[in-house]
């Protein structure tokens, strides 16, 4: 299959940003509302951004806006700490940059958390359009995003892909009419199965690259 645009989701899928987030969120949940909360916990709240996060799940609303502020402070301090550079993925978008293959984000970040991983990760300016949850109106599995994308390449859906991590990922490929692939190549995914029956699973980055070749 010749694919002409490929539209990625972030987090999970082209940085292993996830172990950061949950970090952050259970210091700040811990701190500000007095409740641990485990892994599984943080990324059943997934849906809306960080801030969405944290408004819509804290007990202690007096508390939300420094509490948003020490979510960040957390997310940037300790970001080498927890998400590393990936050879593979820096790998795979070098390949598709010389294929002059069309490339886009759609990620439910915030697009204060998605700057700051971009900078950390060298992604600044590497794709040709960038959607975060603050640019949407409802979050995936919705796929107001993808659409919004694809409308400003004028994509062709039938060589158009999405690729994610977790199933509504996939289901919002799918609302959009696209091709979808569900990866679980980084050290952490929010889904392990994906009921949605994406197009493609891929359990290492070279798995696509083989197909662009």
């Amino acid at each position: 299959m010749k694919f002409e645009t490929v539209l990625f989701d972030f987090d999970g899928t082209l940085a292993n940003t996830l172990p950061l987030t949950i970090h952050g969120m259970q210091a700040v949940f811990e701190k500000y509302d007095q409740r641990i909360l485990d892994g599984p916990g943080i990324i059943a709240m997934f849906g809306p951004t960080e801030d969405g996060m944290i408004a819509d799940n804290f007990q202690h609303q007096h508390a939300i806006n420094e509490a948003i502020q020490f979510y960040y402070t957390i997310y940037a301090r300790d970001h080498q700490e927890y998400v590393g550079q990936n050879p593979q993925i820096n790998n795979l978008l070098s390949e598709l940059r010389k294929r002059d293959i069309v490339t886009g984000v759609i990620t439910g970040k915030s697009r204060r958390a998605y700057a700051l991983s971009e900078k950390a990760l060298g992604f600044e300016n590497l794709f040709d359009s960038v959607v975060t949850g603050d640019d949407v109106a409802e979050p995936k599995p919705n796929p107001e995003g993808i659409i919004k994308t694809i409308e400003k390449f004028h994509a062709n859906p039938e060589t158009t892909i999405y690729i994610g991590d977790s199933n509504w990922d996939v289901m919002a490929g799918q609302a959009a009419g696209i091709h979808t692939a569900a990866v679980q190549w980084l050290e952490m995914a929010q889904s392990s199965e994906y009921p949605a029956n994406p197009d493609y699973l891929w359990h290492d980055v070279d798995e696509m690259i083989r197909l662009l070749e």
